[in-house]
């Protein structure tokens, strides 16, 4: 009985990161593309004393900013357009989050009890993503197929498009597992990325993200 406590724990903490895993994916994952290509400058710029700039006055865009913007413009629209698979690298295996996370669950959802599952040893499990139907464009492979070198991680060339790798950490549920919060992060390039906290919630026997807060940005 108490072998079956402790894979009874594992497994429902499995479950519930089975069935929201498509929404973290849809929620964090972004298309690098729409990033790391940003709006061009369009109008007449305006700073203060100290050189920081205070507003942009679009009516008095140039010609050449005209066509800055236009191309901009087609090459958004070409992108939002494009239905090839965005390929994210992620790493099967969750592990505990490095950080306490109790107090940011109980801050969030007035809880006041939380849940120690029983489990002996190393708590890692396993997430069979394979055979988890994603909502968007993105598709996941498993990060052991790309370089282990981070470097070389990021400059090959890769015959499809890579848009960056995530990353979940095991959940910290409140005593009835009614509540629940894990840390994520997505990275689009070296210095590239962000990184959450996910707050989710059971309602009417489903499991949903409640919110999202954003812990690092680079």
């Amino acid at each position: 009985m108490s072998c079956q406590k402790k894979i009874s724990d594992l497994e429902f903490e499995k479950n519930v990161m089975t069935e929201i895993f498509p929404d973290l994916i849809d929620s964090i994952c972004f298309d690098y593309r729409t990033v790391l290509n940003p709006p061009p400058i369009y109008g007449l710029l305006t700073y203060d004393e100290n050189g920081h700039r205070i507003k942009v006055d679009s009516t008095m865009s140039i010609e050449e900013q005209k066509q800055r913007m236009a191309k901009w413009e087609h090459n958004q629209e070409a992108i939002a357009k494009d239905t090839s698979k965005l390929i994210v690298a992620f790493n099967p295996k969750i592990e505990r989050s490095g950080k306490d996370l109790e107090e940011y669950l109980r801050g969030h959802f007035k809880v006041t009890e939380v849940f120690y599952p029983k489990i002996e040893g190393d708590s890692t499990y396993t997430i069979d993503f394979k055979n988890i139907p994603l909502k968007g464009k993105f598709q996941l492979r498993d990060i052991s197929e790309f370089p282990k070198d981070r470097r070389e991680f990021w400059r090959k060339k890769y015959d499809f498009v890579f848009s960056g790798s995530v990353y979940f950490t095991g959940i910290q549920f409140d005593k009835e597992r009614k509540f629940g919060v894990l840390d994520g992060g997505f990275s689009c390039g070296r210095h590239c990325g962000m990184g959450v906290r996910i707050y989710i919630k059971k309602v009417n026997d489903k499991w949903m993200i409640d919110k999202i807060d954003n812990t690092s940005v680079s």
